[in-house]
């Protein structure tokens, strides 16, 4: 078997610099320990957003919707592309309790999407999300749970939005040490089912439905009163329902930074170390660095900086080409002009390598996107937004993967 080990590339390099930029002055804004893709988000403190509440409840709604402008592609096609108006809308209320002997985090969220001449696009997602923790002094079990319904493109390899669904049932044990160390051990299993998708003739269910299980164990301890790291190591295992050529087998050790709202800089920052070994000999073992960060770093009181890096590794909707590693790099800038309009520009840089199943040569896919907005703060904490956005995308070696794709829109966002 081969094995590629690409640990050098620049997504790497970004979140390593990212990591030691930040250092111990930042803060942290602490979730749960041991939770799955979809449970992840959930706070395991009171959330300072929202004033609503229903005897021991507090709720915090909100509304964002993204998008209601021009879309030049709305098919994302290489020669005569079709354009359309589109509005999508958001709604959401996260939901936080806590009481003697138990404490419960949720969310609940619903996607409206309105194409007014393609009517085949439109289409109503939700998302749900919750866990309960119970509080037995220094030993918490612990349950969650969650599914989201969605019709979008998964990643960035897809030109087709897909119906598909992601559920999760995960659960554990966490033991504080101390008001500032938690261990723990921890599992949970992930479905990802597509219906009656399709990209470029291939059903994306046959070759991408799966399961996932994760097993893990590790620690949270508070760096400083503002920051808090997190080691864990993990094995997963991926199932595929009509694929079974495509499982595979992966060893991951991982530590992340924490960094909350009330330093100078806040975000996360996550880097992994993974052994991933396929089942299927043709297919490149892959040893190697991945990860994500999410960074906002304020200029003054004028503006600020928010930096996004990840470098993940996504299984294909082609089962000829294996997997490929997926890079990208975001920066944007918002700077305050005067009263409450602000600026902001904003940039991204994508690319997809493929390359790693033998007798599959290599290649780079490309996604460039650079746009801008003007933006107007409200008194009561929503902001409208007028932007403009220019997408491209490129690819050497496959035909009608290389477009463009212009949107002009309004945006809006208000929470309670």
């Amino acid at each position: 078997m081969t094995t590629r080990n690409i640990e050098g590339m620049w997504p790497c390099r970004v979140l390593v610099w990212v990591a030691l930029l930040c250092g111990p002055h930042a803060a942290a804004a602490q979730t749960n320990v041991g939770s799955g893709p979809l449970t992840g988000s959930l706070a395991d403190t009171e959330p300072t957003a929202g004033n609503l509440r229903v005897g021991p409840i507090k709720l915090a709604p909100g509304i964002v919707i993204p998008e209601f402008g021009w879309d030049s592609n709305v098919f994302e096609e290489e020669t005569n592309p079709d354009e359309d108006i589109v509005l999508r809308v958001l709604p959401e209320v996260g939901l936080f309790t806590s009481v003697p002997l138990m404490r419960f985090s949720g969310y609940v969220g619903g996607e409206f999407v309105y194409f007014r001449k393609f009517e085949q696009e439109r289409y109503i997602g939700y998302t749900g999300r919750g866990r309960v923790d119970f509080l037995l002094k220094k030993v918490r079990p612990f349950l969650a749970g969650g599914k989201t319904l969605s019709r979008t493109r998964p990643n960035g390899e897809l030109e087709v939005r897909a119906d598909y669904t992601i559920d999760e049932l995960s659960g554990g044990l966490a033991y504080d040490h101390g008001p500032n160390s938690t261990f723990y051990v921890a599992a949970y299993r992930s479905g990802l089912d597509f219906y009656d998708a399709f990209n470029e003739g291939i059903a994306l269910g046959l070759s991408l439905d799966r399961v996932t299980y994760n097993y893990s164990v590790g620690m949270r301890t508070d760096v400083t009163p503002l920051t808090s790291l997190t080691l864990s190591g993990s094995v997963l295992e991926e199932r595929f329902k009509f694929a079974p050529s495509r499982d595979s087998e992966s060893y991951v050790a991982t530590g992340a930074l924490k960094f909350g709202s009330e330093a100078v800089a806040t975000g996360v920052v996550s880097l992994s170390y993974r052994d991933y070994k396929p089942v299927d000999p043709a297919v490149a073992r892959y040893r190697g660095v991945s990860g994500n960060a999410e960074m906002v770093f304020p200029v003054a009181e004028l503006g600020r900086f928010s930096l996004g890096a990840s470098r993940t590794l996504e299984h294909s909707y082609d089962i000829q080409q294996g997997y490929f590693m997926d890079n990208t790099i975001s920066l944007s800038y918002t700077h305050r002009l005067f009263y409450n309009l602000d600026a902001q520009v904003r940039g991204a840089k994508s690319a997809m390598e493929y390359g790693f199943r033998a007798s599959v040569p290599e290649r780079r896919d490309t996604q460039d996107i650079v746009g801008g907005g003007i933006g107007y703060n409200l008194r009561n904490r929503s902001r409208v937004s007028a932007n403009y956005e220019f997408l491209r995308r490129r690819s050497l070696a496959v035909n009608g993967r290389n477009y463009d794709r212009q949107r002009v829109f309004l945006s809006w966002t208000y929470q309670l």
